[in-house]
C-alpha cells in the first residue's frame, strides 16, 4: 500500500482517488484500481483505489477506535458543532470546484451541481447548530426514586450512497451521524466516487479528528457486502434500488443492527383541472426531467384530470420538444445519464413503453461530436396508458413521464397509493378541501401542495412507505436512527 505524499484536491482528469482510513491516504489497495468516465463523452476522468477485506478491517478498526477512544466523545458538544459548521462553511468556499466534479463526474447540468453542494453544506450547518440541544428526560417513579434518559452515539455507522446525487448523500447521513456522536465509514458509488474525496479533505481540514470519518471505495457486491455483514459496524443508512438495499439488509440482519433504508419510488403527480397550470406545468417538467429522471423522488407519474388530459400531454409535448441536451458543464435543460448502462436499461422501458401506449419524444440528441459517445436519451411522455402498465408500475431512473386520467378526487388518490412504492406524491389544485383530504390519504412520506421538491428542503423530514423504505432522513428526526436512548435509575432512600 501506497500512501499519497500530495495532498492536494485532485484535477478533474487523470487523477487517482485514494482512500482514507484514519489518517492515512491510500493511492493503492488490495482491490485493484478502478475508474470513472465523463457521461457526456466517455472520457477517463480519473482512476481510484478499490478496497478490498484487508481496507474493509483497516477502516471498521479505524471507526471503532475513533468512536471508543477518539477526542471527538470528549468534545463538550459546542465544540463538535463548531467542527460540523465549519466543514459547512468549507464546503461553500470550494462550492465552484466541487459543483464541476460533480457535474463531470454524474453528468447533471451545473445548476443541479451547486445546489448539491449548497444542500450538502446546510446539513451541517443544521446539525452543527444542533449538537448542543440534544437533551434527554426526567422521568417521575415517584419518591424515593430519580431516573432520567440520556442520547448516546450508536457507534460505527456504515452510509453506501448512489451515484445519483454522490456529495449531498454523504452530507445528508454523515452530518446528523457525526452530531449524534457516531464515527463514519463511507462507501460511494464506483460510477461517481470523485467528490467523496473532496468531502474527506475538507472534513479533515475543519478539524475532525484522526478515524472519525473513513472512506472506502470499491465494489458493492465486495467491499458493500463485506462492510454490511462486518460485526464492527453498528449502524448502516443506504440509498439505493430496492433488491440491493434488501441484501444489505440480508448483511445486517446477520449480526442484528439497525439501517435507514431509502429505497426509490415510483411519485405521482395529481394534477387537477382547477390548478393553475402556468405554475403546474414547470413543477411537473422539474419532478421528473431533473437530472434525467435519475432521482429517487422524481413524480414520474402524471395523473391528470380527464377534462384537461388531452391539453396537458399537447402542452407538456411542446415543452419537452423545446428542451436541449449537452454535457452538464454547458448546463443544458438535460445533461446525460450516469452511464451507457443505465442509458440502454432506460432504452428498453422506451421499448416497453412504445408497446403499452403512445411515446412521444422530446427534445433531438446532440449533434456535437464530441459528445457521440455520451450516454443521452431524449425525454420522453408516455400517454394512453392505465396503472397496470410496466411503465407505471416500475421505477425506469431515466426521463420518461406516464401520464395517466382521472375524473375524480378519491379515483386520483386510489390510482396513487396502487403502487409497491410510497415516497412522495404533488398536488396541484386550487381547492383547498380536495388538496387536504388528498394530502391525509396519501400513502407516502411526503407530500408536496402546489409545489414539488421545495428549495433546499434541510429541515423537514424524508422517507418512504411500502418498497420505498423506512426511516427518516433530514430534518431533526433524522438524529434519531444515529442515537441509543440509555435510561438511569437511582433509588434514594433516606438513610
Amino acid at each position: 500500500m501506497a500512501l499519497c505524499s500530495d495532498e492536494r484536491r485532485p484535477s478533474m482528469t487523470n487523477s487517482m482517488i485514494p482512500l482514507a482510513i484514519g489518517d492515512a491516504t491510500l493511492t493503492e489497495a488490495s482491490g485493484g484500481v478502478g475508474e470513472t468516465r465523463n457521461p457526456a463523452t466517455g472520457a477517463l476522468l480519473s482512476h481510484f483505489a478499490m478496497a478490498g477485506e484487508v481496507e474493509v478491517n483497516m477502516a471498521v478498526n479505524a471507526a471503532r477506535k475513533a468512536f471508543d477512544e477518539g477526542a471527538w466523545g470528549r468534545m463538550r458538544p459546542f465544540e463538535r458543532g463548531r467542527i460540523l459548521q465549519r466543514i459547512g462553511e468549507l464546503m461553500l468556499e470550494r462550492r465552484d470546484e466541487i459543483a464541476r466534479i460533480e457535474t463531470e463526474d454524474s453528468g447533471k447540468p451545473l445548476r443541479d451541481a451547486y445546489w448539491e453542494v449548497d444542500c450538502a453544506a446546510r446539513f451541517f450547518e443544521f446539525y452543527g447548530g444542533f449538537v448542543d440541544k440534544m437533551q434527554g428526560n426526567s422521568i417521575p417513579l415517584g419518591p424515593n426514586y430519580s431516573d432520567w434518559t440520556t442520547l448516546e452515539g450508536i457507534g460505527v455507522s456504515l452510509h453506501i450512497i448512489p451515484w445519483n446525487y454522490s456529495f449531498q448523500l454523504i452530507a445528508r447521513g454523515v452530518a446528523p451521524a457525526l452530531a449524534a456522536g457516531c464515527s463514519v465509514i463511507i462507501k460511494p458509488a464506483t460510477e461517481t466516487p470523485m467528490s467523496a474525496w473532496n468531502f474527506i479533505q475538507i472534513c479533515r481540514e475543519a478539524g475532525l479528528p484522526e478515524g472519525q470519518v473513513n472512506l472506502i471505495n470499491g465494489r458493492g457486491s465486495v467491499v458493500g457486502d463485506l462492510l454490511a455483514r462486518h460485526p464492527g459496524v453498528d449502524q448502516i443508512t443506504f440509498t439505493g434500488s430496492v433488491p440491493t438495499g434488501q441484501r444489505v439488509l440480508e448483511a445486517a440482519a446477520s449480526h442484528a443492527i439497525p439501517s435507514n433504508m431509502e429505497l426509490g419510488g415510483k411519485s405521482a403527480q395529481l394534477l387537477f383541472a382547477d390548478a393553475d397550470m402556468d405554475a403546474a406545468m414547470p413543477m411537473v417538467l422539474g419532478g421528473v426531467f431533473t437530472h434525467c429522471g435519475q432521482v429517487c423522488n422524481a413524480g414520474t407519474r402524471l395523473l391528470v384530470q380527464r377534462s384537461v388530459h388531452d391539453e396537458v400531454v399537447s402542452k407538456l409535448h411542446d415543452k419537452i420538444k423545446g428542451m436541449t441536451l449537452g454535457a452538464g458543464i454547458d448546463d443544458p435543460d438535460m445533461g446525460p445519464l450516469v452511464s451507457n448502462a443505465q442509458k440502454a436499461s432506460v432504452e428498453e422501458y422506451y421499448e416497453i413503453a412504445a408497446k403499452e401506449g403512445e411515446l412521444l419524444l422530446g427534445a433531438d440528441l446532440p449533434g456535437d461530436a464530441a459528445l457521440a459517445n455520451g450516454a443521452f436519451v431524449r425525454p420522453a411522455i408516455v400517454a394512453g396508458v392505465d396503472n397496470t402498465a410496466r411503465v407505471a408500475r416500475e421505477e425506469v431512473f431515466g426521463p420518461l413521464l406516464t401520464v395517466i386520467p382521472f375524473d375524480t378526487a378519491e379515483e386520483a388518490v386510489q390510482i396513487a397509493n396502487d403502487s409497491p412504492f410510497g415516497l412522495v406524491a404533488g398536488v396541484h389544485t386550487q381547492n383547498i378541501s380536495n388538496a387536504l383530504a388528498a394530502a391525509e390519504r396519501l400513502r407516502v412520506g411526503q407530500v408536496w401542495i402546489n409545489s414539488f421538491g421545495v428549495g433546499l428542503d434541510v429541515e423537514f423530514p424524508f422517507g418512504g412507505y411500502k418498497l420505498s423504505g423506512f426511516g427518516r432522513e433530514k430534518g431533526l428526526e433524522a438524529i434519531s436512527a444515529y442515537q441509543q436512548v440509555k435510561n438511569i435509575c437511582i433509588r434514594h432512600p433516606f438513610a
